[in-house]
């Protein structure tokens, strides 16, 4: 194991290309709680986040991703072993390390944040789906096994895995916190590397719902992307909806907790299982979902241009 300690998923950076209309469709339509607006930056978090924030939108010329953030324990000076990397600073965050993935996904690593208190139990400031908390991210990459062995050196447990028809593995679902997955890495043949999604629990299967009672009341019906469902791989309900500027969101409810890690067995899908793995109703997977993600960030803040 790498001596960089890493604690927990924390948080994401977002682009997006109007400031204004993504408050009001994550703020005021869908619960996030907003820590604070600086120049660019919006700085969310869900209810049960104490932290500055788990989600930051950023304005910029077109969508896709900044950088996912990881908070360590310890062994911040470690993370520049990792690969190339960058010192950085972001609003609540002092001291922090940029890196690429072996893949060549953003990365950022911090030991801490300034932190705000919840709302948990101020009910009367709850509103839309009440977002909890960042539950996990998705992302696409070239070269999957180089990248399940990054995260699995930084302490991650890989809970299921699926295989395509040939047996080899396509997709993996890996933690470090204890829950079925903090991250989960698909492999691609093209637009790599690629951020597909990232998603946040709630409390009830009713949450999960509303998310599309509230987008459809606002005629937002195309940005429903797939589901109400449940999937067979980690056992949680969702919904899965597109925002103003394509970027793709998640809510999420009711997966597993793995209690031993050093006891689990990894959950195996195959090729024939594929129909209920995704959903475990059978119910068919969008063209879109299969097909379409957004671009990252490299080093510099410029997307990183996908090869035709």
């Amino acid at each position: 194991m790498n001596n960089l300690n890493v604690f927990r998923l924390s948080h994401v950076c977002v682009r997006v290309t109007d400031l204004e209309r993504a408050e009001n469709f994550y703020v005021n339509l869908l619960g996030f709680v907003e820590t604070e607006k600086d120049g660019d930056y919006l700085y969310l978090r869900g209810i049960e986040e104490g932290q500055h924030h788990s989600l930051v939108l950023k304005k910029a010329s077109s969508p896709g991703l900044c950088y996912i953030a990881f908070r360590v324990r310890e062994g911040l000076d470690k993370a520049r072993e990792l690969g190339n990397s960058v010192k950085f600073k972001e609003k609540g965050v002092e001291d922090s390390i940029l890196l690429e993935s072996p893949g060549g996904v953003p990365l950022l690593f911090y030991e801490d944040m300034e932190y705000v208190g919840d709302i948990r139990l101020k009910f009367h400031l709850h509103r839309g789906v009440s977002p909890v908390k960042l539950a996990h991210v998705n992302y696409m990459v070239g070269d999957l096994g180089r990248e399940e062995r990054f995260f699995k050196e930084l302490g991650f447990v890989e809970t299921e895995h699926f295989l395509d028809k040939t047996g080899r593995k396509t997709v993996v679902w890996l933690t470090r916190r204890g829950n079925s997955h903090e991250v989960a890495i698909a492999e691609s043949k093209k637009k790599v590397p690629g951020f597909h999604h990232e998603t946040y629990y709630v409390h009830d299967v009713k949450d999960v719902i509303r998310a599309a009672d509230l987008l459809a009341s606002m005629g937002y019906w195309d940005n429903i992307e797939r589901g109400p469902g449940r999937h067979g791989a980690t056992e949680g309900y969702y919904i899965y909806l597109r925002d103003l500027d394509m970027n793709r969101l998640e809510f999420f409810t009711n997966d597993y907790e793995v209690l031993d890690p050093d006891k689990w067995r990894t959950v195996e899908w195959t090729h024939e299982q594929f129909r209920f793995r995704s959903d475990f109703w059978g119910r068919p997977i969008p063209d879109s979902w299969l097909q379409e993600w957004m671009p990252v960030e490299n080093l510099n803040g410029e997307l990183r241009r996908w090869e035709a």
